[in-house]
């Protein structure tokens, strides 16, 4: 694999009234059978909503933005995030077939991108590091 994005993404106000920020690193496969691998990293400085509340959308957004299809979602939590524990990673399934749809969201006709609902499944750092063939 070989790494294709890496910037910060910026979504909605979400469930605070902040702006919410991550970190999107997308890993592109050498054999186009396989998935490509998305890492979604809480910043230690996002005072919106967490990655974890927000999976759905931020998921839906770079999935529909990069055209992915059926991506690896990896939630990654580093330990600046976490005030000094140890980091996280999980690896993150969405109950829907990963069709990306526009909800409207609140008044005024604003809506937002979104993938079903998340469940997290915990992975270590080497079995990541195994799937994506180089270090976080």
């Amino acid at each position: 694999m070989h790494l294709v994005a890496d910037y910060i993404h910026t979504y909605g106000k979400g469930f605070r009234v902040l702006r919410s920020q991550c970190r999107i690193r997308i890993y592109s496969p050498d054999d186009p059978k396989d998935a490509p691998v998305v890492i979604c990293s809480e910043l230690a400085n996002n005072l919106g909503t967490s990655v974890t509340e927000a999976a759905q959308i931020i998921a839906g957004e770079v999935i529909e933005h990069h055209g992915l299809s059926r991506p690896v979602w990896i939630e990654h939590y580093p330990p600046e995030a976490t005030n000094g524990r140890d980091e996280t990673f999980d690896l993150v399934a969405f109950s829907s077939s990963y069709e990306v749809r526009q909800i409207p969201r609140g008044g005024g006709g604003a809506r937002h991108h979104n993938i079903g609902k998340p469940s997290w499944k915990s992975v270590d750092r080497k079995t990541l590091e195994a799937l994506i063939g180089q270090s976080v």
